[in-house]
């Protein structure tokens, strides 16, 4: 009986590895200039997305009067644009982990600025939002896959120093959002306030054409050509389950993920209600009764507050990571120690929230809530950026942005929802007590990282995914 002979078994790109410490394909060991330029294409992106979705804000005046809608209903292009964003980035994160960043970044990003397109030339109130919606989705990408593009080229000594620069950016976005947009809105109308977004989209975009992929599995394949038939012939169920189900496994199964997430998206919920409080606060017609543009410059002291954590969160890192590497060995410090912002900025956040409400309550001189909304910021960037560096550092780089971009799901989710009921909850409570639940509700969070600081390791020793020991 004649012998069939049998084709070559393609190789399982797990199998892959760099050739050794020193491959020049691994991001790396790529010059410093590039590492920076890579780091920055998902930072500006990011700044770019969010403030596409704070920025709207500032016209809702004028299109709940040119669409005959409520001003709860004009929310809306605010609030399915930031569920759509959760919800994209559930599928963009495991896309990248599957065929690289790259390729995400690059057709996600156009068609993103053909739905803000839409937007701007909508003619109804439906198109509005149904192209607020799909440029939220296609938005998503550059927000869940960034922490992944910083795990590919930054080893865990360098992560507290350069991944705040990207983990600052979906709080600085929204924060110039209004700064911008109220005297836009008010000189130009609501359609040019699509017309910046459009405009830095066009930017931003050509300054990122040149990048080269970053994902370890990726280069490993393309430069290993048997590899690649193992992605296409994979079953289809494989696949969604690999890379549809996969985010919403780790956060409902990891702990880590799930606690940490819970609290930072209470957090970023807050920090997106503030972009329906401060006009019924500060705007015409509010207590303080400013102009649009006025309004929006009060969001400074929210850009102020997100500097100055960065700042704090880096400075943190400086001073304790580098005698934890003589410690525990270079690459091999517990993840836990990246909590130390959290633990420091968790006990802001309660504190100004009380402060905000309840001088804004009493009316005294516009600075005094104004500067208490600056701590705020501060603990929310606190918390945020030092609990994605923990959630990277325990997942690393293979399962990382999966975890992130289910981060982002309940994060986006929580944001889009507060806002439409945040002006009934001030007018029905008043400001001082409305504040105050959210304050309220910040305390119960607080020890979040201080638990997962003491029991991490403990509870990381019996995660179903690859971490860190």
């Amino acid at each position: 009986m004649a012998v069939v002979p049998q084709e070559p078994q393609a190789r399982d790109s797990s199998d892959l590895d760099w050739t050794g410490p020193d491959d020049p394909d691994c991001p790396y060991n790529w010059p410093l200039w590039k590492r920076l330029y890579m780091t920055s294409i998902p930072a500006l992106l990011c700044v770019n997305v969010s403030f596409a979705s704070s920025v709207y804000t500032s016209g809702t005046s004028d299109i709940s009067r040119q669409f005959h809608v409520s001003r709860t209903e004009s929310l809306l292009g605010l609030s399915l644009f930031l569920w759509a964003l959760g919800l994209g980035a559930i599928i963009a994160a495991p896309v990248s982990e599957s065929y690289g960043r790259r390729i995400v970044y690059l057709t996600t990003v156009p068609i993103f600025g053909l739905f803000t397109l839409g937007s701007g030339l909508a003619r109804n109130f439906v198109t509005l939002v149904v192209c607020r919606t799909f440029a939220g989705f296609f938005g998503s990408a550059v927000v869940s896959v960034g922490g992944g593009t910083n795990a590919d080229l930054w080893q865990p000594t360098l992560a507290g120093v350069v991944y705040p620069f990207y983990f600052v950016s979906p709080f600085l976005g929204p924060a110039f959002g209004p700064v911008v947009g109220g005297y836009l809105s008010e000189a130009k109308g609501w359609r040019w306030l699509q017309w910046v977004i459009l405009f830095m989209v066009v930017f931003n975009y050509l300054y990122a054409l040149p990048q080269s992929e970053t994902y370890k599995k990726t280069i490993l394949e393309k430069r290993t050509p048997s590899t690649r038939s193992l992605e296409i012939t994979l079953p289809s169920r494989a696949i969604l389950q690999r890379i549809l189900l996969k985010p919403f496994r780790m956060l409902f199964v990891e702990s880590i993920v799930l606690f940490m997430t819970i609290y930072m998206a209470f957090n970023f919920a807050v920090f997106y209600s503030f972009f329906a409080a401060f006009p019924y606060i500060f705007g015409p017609g509010g207590h303080y009764n400013f102009t649009s543009g006025q309004q929006g410059l009060t969001f400074l002291s929210i850009a102020l507050g997100c500097v100055v954590g960065f700042i704090a969160v880096v400075c943190i890192d400086r001073y304790t990571y580098p005698a934890l590497e003589i410690k525990y060995g270079i690459g091999k410090v517990p993840p836990e120690y990246r909590l130390y912002g959290a633990m420091v900025g968790s006990a802001l956040n309660p504190a100004s929230l009380f402060w905000f409400g309840w001088s804004a309550n009493a009316g005294v001189y516009w600075a005094s809530p104004v500067v208490a909304a600056v701590p705020f910021a501060v603990g929310n960037i606190m918390v945020y950026s030092s609990g994605a560096l923990y959630i990277m550092n325990s997942y690393g780089s293979l399962h990382g942005a999966s975890a992130l971009s289910a981060n982002s799901l309940l994060r986006y989710a929580f944001g889009g929802a507060f806002p439409l009921f945040t002006v009934q909850l001030f007018s029905s409570l008043g400001i001082g007590w409305a504040s105050s639940l959210l304050g309220f509700i910040s305390i119960v969070l607080v020890p979040v990282p201080w638990v997962l600081y003491k029991y991490g390791r403990r509870i990381r020793a019996h995660s179903q995914y690859i971490t860190v020991q």
